[in-house]
């Protein structure tokens, strides 16, 4: 990731949108004022990447400017050649809320300088959601806030976060350098692969152990109980069948004897019906009659009633209209007499308007007189005030303010070059030392190259007496052995001699065993086995000797190796010391050179006239010469107070004066235009009018007060008048509707009479609603008792009788045709049927077991043979995952990244810590040989000038942590530039105060080199000195309490 462009508005003290290029150099400074907003573009930075900033990734509203309620914040970079910009938003709202926006582009057409084209930018999909946003900046950076500000970014105040960081929380760092991640993501789905595919495989093996082996014959056995149960089934469906034919004989006979049985008792009622035929038709003819009438009486009834409902409600109705009338006479009366009092008050209120403006015109006239008197007496107030502010002040300021400017000065030039002078001094002091140093690193050298030469001769020699003393030691061993096999040879030859016991011949001579000859053979191997003895015991001896010499031999020739090592590696130290001084001395004689350049004449010519050629004799200036120096240099700010009081005085005198000219010109020119007369009348006139203009403004305010009560009146009047009018209208309508509702009720009954017959019509006439309900009752009564069905029976009974007996006759015949053993109850047969179908379903149920047991077994045997197909897969493929994820794992592929990431980062660590502190600090890992990724970047730090045992980076001083922040940083730097997803860009926010001036020069240098290994590095100082250093750059400044950026180039 390589920074191009900042951009922000409305973010902390920026409240004016300001941007900052990083295109054209790859080293850049920001300078400025503590407290002007250096810091804050990387508050911008993290917080558009990461939406953390210092203060967390909370309250984002804090980060709004107090004067804004909107913060903007656009940051552009490249990955991979591809320009990116990230936006993020924040607005505040009304309820104390914040609404964010965030949004990721990608350039897709640059402009063409000269010809005015617009960039185009293309938003990437969905990064205006939060989730979607962070992780494609997770996925493309590669980084997270913590990672950032531990190896990119070093805070102000926190550029050793790294160093403090746990070994476990920088093992965390590495690894998204690393992009360890993706390892341990491949790791973790082989590792995931391999337990799901072993929990399979304990699956199919268990699966296996509780799957049930079949043999041949428990197969066969499941055949035979399936031929027996088939057999069965066959024996009970034959019963079903027989009986479903008897149940359906059964059925036919039930059904012909319940024909007959409804045939008879149709006869029986047919015959029944005939005996009370005059009483069903007598109510059959009543009812009829009610039928008619009935809807006819229902409507003279009703409508005789709405006719005396309408009566009794227009009656109501004009009595109300009566008073609505007398109610209109009252308001007529009432909206007059208010019409006439309106226009007497506005005949009044048009007199008093008139007498109001004309003394509203006179007042203006003396309004006009008094301001020019107050004009003339406030400017001759003036006039005395400024007289005598002027009295006590110098009446010649500006003397004093060039002889302060003078002084300021020449201090400023002094203060400029004292730095330079200091560091002249300290370099000239330190190349004293390096002199020194390489003096005493030289003999040291001389001295330990001739001792080791001594050494290598003399171990040279002892290295031969020992290989001698081994050789030695070795032929006496292999001798002695030799002796020792002949001697128990020996023995044996004289031992087995004395235990022979019946042998005719002597077996190594062939020759006869008589006594004389077992005698002296006898002899001679038992002198034999002496003469071994002896030989074997001063053999043993000797090889014993020579053991012992070879021991003390090889001690010493240990001893002296070890001796003969150490010579070296304090001759590579004393070596190593000695280019160090070399080092040191060019460094430093070249620092005084260009310290030397850098002085104006006058202090050249006090260092010498013309360049030093050796700087260890040179002089000027020494410690004292920098302390006068300093002391008189530190005399300017007080110098500066002085001017600046010299500077107000003067300024207020100048303003003073200038006043005063205006304010006598202004008194002269007020007095001359002030009226001939007596103010005082003016005065007297003025306040009259004033109090007549009041009582006037009273009067009309009261009159319009009281037309607007009337005008009120007036409207209520008009409004209660047209209500009543309305309510009038409403009773006439009213009227006309009842009139009309009773004249169409009479025509309705009118016509219901007509529609009744003759002898129903004088009933109806006097009939209310009583009648009217008794008959309805008498209607509903003779419905319910069922008189159409009678009536209907009765014609159907007068008809039938003969037919019924034919049927009769025919349903006997029918029921005479079945034979005797279906002459029986259905149900009888079906619970017979019902009794079969279970024993043939259990005849059933048993082949289906038979069956399915059957099946089972088939089923065991393939779920064996499936399974052990299934496991020989599974078990290969579960080997294969178990050695990738072991590949993958901390251990191997995992430990090996880190460890070589470590290491190389340490080397190019090192690399810039032996230019930043002169050669005297390095870095060493430890604990490297651990298997565990959980930590990484143990670290000691060793100083090859003081020596002693390594220290944990923990206990180093400040600038030395400093240094090794730095180193550590841009070592990471240069190691993640050459990975897959380079970072290319390093940022130091301050910590430069921690370092003397030796080292910020060579800290300055190591800057400048590190151009061609880092496209973009960004400084932060507020240290002048410092900032000087560097051609390109921004300066931030604070004006009116914003933040203003402005581009340098030196």
């Amino acid at each position: 990731m390589i920074p191009q462009r900042v951009k922000l508005s409305g973010f902390l003290s920026y409240k004016d949108e300001q941007e900052i290029r990083f295109d054209g150099s790859p080293l850049w400074m920001l300078s400025g004022t503590n407290g002007s907003g250096k810091s804050s573009i990387f508050d911008a930075v993290t917080y558009a990447l990461f939406g953390h900033h210092r203060g967390g990734s909370q309250s984002a509203s804090e980060l709004i400017n107090k004067e804004s309620t909107t913060l903007a914040v656009e940051f552009d970079f490249t990955v991979e050649r591809q320009l990116y910009r990230v936006k993020r938003t924040v607005r505040r709202q009304k309820n104390d809320k914040v609404a964010s926006t965030q949004q990721v582009m990608k350039l897709v057409a640059p402009a063409v300088a000269g010809t005015g084209g617009e960039e185009a930018w293309e938003a990437i999909p969905d990064t205006n959601y939060k989730a979607k946003f962070d992780a494609w900046v997770k996925d493309k950076i590669g980084l997270d806030y913590e990672t950032f500000t531990s190896s990119v970014l070093l805070l102000q105040g926190k550029s050793e976060k790294l160093l403090d960081s746990t070994p476990s929380g920088r093992a965390g760092v590495l690894a998204r350098i690393v992009d360890l991640e993706r390892f341990q993501k491949l790791h973790g789905k082989a590792d995931e692969k391999r337990k799901a595919l072993k929990a399979q495989l304990e699956g199919i093996a268990n699966q296996l152990e509780g799957t049930r082996n079949v043999t041949d014959e428990e197969l066969a056995a499941a055949e035979a109980k399936i031929a027996e149960a088939d057999e069965a089934r066959t024996i009970a469906q034959h019963r079903i069948d027989t009986l479903v034919s008897l149940e359906l004989q059964a059925r036919g006979w039930d059904a012909a004897q319940k024909k007959l049985g409804n045939a008879r008792a149709k006869l029986a009622s047919a015959e029944g019906v005939l005996k009370h035929a005059v009483a069903i038709e007598t109510e059959y003819h009543r009812l009829r009659e009610l039928r008619d009438v009935l809807p006819a009486v229902t409507t003279i009834v009703t409508e005789r009633g709405r006719i005396s409902e309408s009566e009794r409600k227009t009656e109501k109705l004009r009595n109300e209209h009566e008073l609505r009338t007398d109610d209109r006479r009252q308001a007529e009366n009432k909206l007059d007499l208010a019409r006439k009092k309106r226009l007497a008050l506005k005949k009044t209120l048009d007199e008093d308007e008139a007498r109001h403006a004309g003394l509203n015109a006179r007042l203006r006239e003396l309004a006009g007189v008094l301001e020019k008197v107050k004009q003339a007496e406030d400017a001759e107030a003036e006039v005395k005030r400024l007289e005598a502010e002027l009295k006590p002040l110098p009446t010649d300021p500006d003397s004093a303010v060039r002889k302060l400017q003078q002084e300021q000065e020449r201090l400023g030039l002094l203060a400029q070059h004292i730095g330079l002078l200091n560091r002249l001094h300290e370099d000239r002091s330190e190349l004293v030392k390096a002199v020194a140093a390489e003096t005493h690193a030289k003999t040291e050298e001389a001295r330990l190259k001739a001792e080791g030469l001594k050494a290598k001769e003399e171990f040279t020699a002892l290295e031969a007496q020992a290989k001698a003393a081994r050789e030695d030691r070795a032929a006496k061993d292999q001798a002695a052995a030799e002796a020792r096999a002949l001697a128990r040879q020996a023995k044996e030859l004289a031992d087995e001699f004395t235990h022979l016991t019946g042998e005719k011949s002597c077996r190594a001579c062939g020759q006869p065993l008589t006594e004389a000859h077992f005698a002296n053979e006898k002899k001679k191997r038992d002198l034999d086995a002496k003469a071994a003895d002896r030989k074997l015991k001063d053999l043993t001896e000797a090889a014993a000797k020579a053991r012992t010499l070879e021991e003390q031999l090889s001690a010493k020739e240990t001893a002296d190796r070890d001796r003969l090592g150490k010579l070296r590696e304090d001759f590579r130290d004393a070596t190593g010391a000695v280019k160090q001084a070399a080092q040191d001395f060019k460094r430093l004689a070249e620092s005084c050179r260009q310290t030397y350049f850098q002085l104006p004449q006058e202090y050249k010519d006090r260092v010498g006239p013309t360049e030093p050629s050796d700087w260890v004799k040179v002089t000027y200036p020494d410690r004292r010469d920098v302390a006068t120096l300093s002391e008189e240099a530190k005399q300017i700010e007080t110098v500066k107070r002085k001017l600046r009081v010299a500077q107000d005085e003067a300024k207020k005198v100048g303003e003073l004066r200038a006043k005063l000219e205006s304010a006598r010109e202004r008194f002269e020119r007020a007095r001359q235009s002030l009226p001939k007369g007596d103010p005082a009348a003016v005065r007297e006139e003025f306040v009259s009018k004033q109090a007549e203009e009041k009582g006037v403004a009273a009067a009309i305010a009261a009159g319009k007060k009281t037309i607007a009560a009337t005008d009120t009146e007036v409207d209520r009047g008009v409004a209660a008048q047209n209500t009543i009018d309305l309510d009038l209208t409403r009773i006439a309508g009213e009227l006309n509707k009842e009139e009309a509702s009773r004249r169409q009720s009479a025509e309705s009954v009118e016509r219901a009479k007509r529609a009744l017959p003759v002898a129903w019509q004088k009933p109806a006439e006097t009939a209310g609603f009583n009648e009217r309900s008794r008959w309805q009752d008498e209607f509903e009564a003779l419905t319910a008792k069922g008189t159409e069905k009678k009536f209907t029976d009765l014609q159907a009974a007068r008809g039938g009788l003969d037919s019924l007996r034919a049927e009769i006759k025919q349903f006997e015949e029918e029921a005479s045709a079945f034979p005797e053993e279906a002459r029986r109850n259905p149900d009888e047969v079906r619970a017979e049927i019902a009794a079969a179908r279970k024993t043939a379903d259990d005849r059933n149920k048993d082949l289906i077991d038979a069956r399915g047991q059957k099946r089972v077994l088939d089923d065991y045997r393939q779920q064996r043979g499936a399974l052990n197909e299934q496991y020989k897969a599974v078990d290969a493929d579960h080997n294969r995952h178990k050695l990738l994820a072991e590949l993958l794992g901390r251990d191997r592929l995992q430990r090996f990244l880190v460890r070589k990431a470590e290491t190389q980062i340490v080397d190019y660590a090192n690399a810039v810590l032996d230019r930043l502190s002169g050669g005297q600090l390095f870095l060493r890992l430890v604990g490297t040989d651990d298997g565990s990724t959980e930590k990484a970047l143990e670290l000691e730090c060793s100083n090859r000038v003081t020596g002693g045992a390594p220290i944990n980076v923990a206990f180093l001083s400040g600038s030395q942590r400093f240094r090794v922040a730095v180193a550590l940083a841009l070592g990471i730097g240069q190691y993640a530039s050459k990975q897959h997803r380079p970072i290319e860009s390093v940022i130091i926010d301050e910590g430069f105060g921690c370092l003397d001036r030796a080292g910020r020069q060579v800290m300055i240098q190591e800057l400048q080199n590190l151009r061609g290994h880092l496209h973009c590095i960004l400084l932060v100082s507020h240290q002048e000195e410092f900032a000087d250093a560097f051609p390109d750059g921004y300066r931030f400044e604070l004006q009116d309490g914003a933040t203003q950026v402005s581009r340098f180039v030196r």
